[in-house]
């Protein structure tokens, strides 16, 4: 409880002091290659118009709230469960910030990463918060976290689907302009939005049924798709969307090499959402897990294959030379 308190006041500190400083406009101590300036004054400072510190410190001070709401008789049910979903999201929200200035900003914010890591401290804290307690409320509303889920895969195979049809739209002149990365990167943002709404909702429909869902070949197979959808994410926004504007097909030496890599990357990510997808519309699978790993290894193998073709096709098409 000791440690849960201080990292608490510790957060609630760190992020007043951010904002204070950006209200100011007074510059933050941090190391000279990695300025704080350039992550605390990017376009990603603010969430929904909201300050991120702002956020960070309603996160700390709701999580000290929900830690005393039991001594003044609220339910402990109702508190655990509150307690446990505002730490998965504020968990998630700390990765996506680290993704940001490792992958998009490509700086690093020293303070930032301090509120990060406290909020580490204060989840590894709390870590063992007994689940089964409220696992009857979310068996009652099993209904709404359904809708909830739904919800995040409408919005990440809209995304997906769109970001390919776009991709291959802009590509119509040759090249990627400035203003067209930035509905790419928009579009990027909505899935990790989705991605973050399916673990969400995925872990309150799981929790209540861990003991059915942790044999079901396809949940264990939903749960494989959707790691792969993270992990292809994540070399998508570390290998190719920072340099989305090379992937012109103009001039005499292109990037082929990396252009190729983005149309597989881009080939995984929509079909893995669609599998993910028709995955979560059936009951049942009829087959076993590891028939099913193998399925879905081939499909992305021939998904792999059929996107080089796709980019020697298009490559062909604007005369582009075969070097590189």
């Amino acid at each position: 409880m000791i440690v849960t308190f201080v990292a608490c006041l510790c957060g609630i500190i760190l992020s007043s002091y951010i904002y204070i400083k950006k209200r100011r406009n007074q510059r933050l101590a941090c190391p000279r290659e990695h300025p704080c300036d350039t992550v605390l004054h990017s376009h990603f400072s603010k969430t929904f118009g909201v300050p991120t510190e702002i956020l960070g410190v309603g996160y700390f001070i709701s999580v000290l709230v929900l830690i005393f709401l039991p001594l003044m008789g609220f339910s402990p049910a109702w508190d655990l469960y509150l307690l446990f979903f505002l730490l998965v999201i504020g968990g998630l929200f700390s990765l996506y910030l680290i993704g940001l200035q490792v992958l998009v900003i490509r700086s690093w914010c020293a303070w930032c990463l301090g509120v990060a890591f406290t909020n580490l401290v204060l989840i590894v804290s709390l870590s063992h918060i007994p689940t089964e307690l409220f696992a009857p409320l979310l068996k009652v509303q099993k209904v709404w976290w359904l809708v909830l889920h739904n919800l995040g895969f409408i919005l990440g195979v809209g995304a997906a689907t769109i970001t390919d049809i776009l991709f291959f739209r802009f590509l119509k002149d040759g090249k990627i302009s400035l203003e067209e990365k930035g509905t790419m990167d928009t579009l990027t943002n909505t899935i990790w939005l989705a991605l973050g709404i399916l673990v969400v909702s995925g872990l309150a429909l799981f929790i209540p049924e861990q003991t059915r869902l942790a044999v079901s070949s396809k949940f264990l197979l939903k749960l494989v798709v959707i790691g792969a959808i993270i992990l292809n994410g994540f070399i998508l926004n570390m290998f190719v969307a920072p340099y989305m504007r090379r992937l012109s097909f103009e001039g005499t030496a292109p990037a082929r090499h990396f252009r190729r890599l983005a149309f597989a990357l881009g080939g995984i990510s929509f079909t893995s959402w669609y599998i993910a997808f028709f995955l979560g519309s059936f009951r049942k699978i009829p087959i076993s897990f590891s028939v099913g790993l193998v399925g879905y290894a081939v499909i992305l193998i021939l998904v792999i294959i059929f996107s080089q073709f796709v980019e020697r096709h298009v490559a062909k098409k604007h005369g582009t030379q075969e070097s590189l």
